[in-house]
């Protein structure tokens, strides 16, 4: 236990140091946080933009997370590499919430997708601090003409590693602060 402190603390300084609003403090035990979650992203309306950026809530462990090797891809993240450093046991209530495939909405004036990671941490007095991390942020910049394409010539979507964005952030932990205000 004393051995992943470091990594939690480091997980916890990278993610404070990017932006200190990314974390969120509720008053429920952590197994109760990731419950709530899951049953925020299913009951969120088919008719909402919401539905498309949030469209999958996957708990730590379940058959489709992605294991450790996909979510380390490039671009590095500091604090993405401190999440992935801590053992299972302190990961177990962690939820990622991705968007449909082909979506992506506006965020500080591009084109933007991530898939999130929310890290629940316990904490003393029943209370859970989520620690937002974006995973694989990526910009669409349109369409363009390769000769030598996957599949031959023709128009390929251009899509670029980008910066996370602290606007989708901002939105995912408004998001998650009204989701989990509300009683079951």
């Amino acid at each position: 236990m004393r051995a992943a402190a470091p990594a939690v603390l480091a997980l916890l300084l990278s993610t404070a140091a990017h932006a200190q609003h990314e974390a969120l403090t509720v008053r429920m035990a952590a197994p109760q946080v990731q419950q709530a979650l899951l049953q925020a992203v299913q009951r969120i309306p088919a008719q909402r933009e919401e539905h498309r950026r949030y469209r999958m809530a996957l708990p730590f462990g379940s058959p489709l997370f992605p294991p450790d090797a996909d979510l380390a891809l490039p671009p590095s993240n500091p604090a993405l590499a401190a999440w992935l450093a801590l053992p299972a046991e302190q990961r177990r209530h962690d939820v990622l919430i991705t968007p449909d495939v082909d979506y992506y909405w506006s965020a500080e004036g591009r084109q933007y997708a991530c898939q999130f990671l929310v890290h629940m941490q316990a904490l003393d007095g029943g209370l859970t601090q989520l620690t937002l991390l974006q995973v694989l942020p990526s910009s669409y910049a349109g369409k363009s003409f390769k000769l030598l394409g996957r599949t031959g010539p023709g128009y390929y979507r251009d899509v670029r590693p980008a910066a996370p964005s602290s606007q989708s952030a901002a939105e995912l932990r408004a998001f998650l602060a009204t989701a989990l205000s509300q009683p079951q």
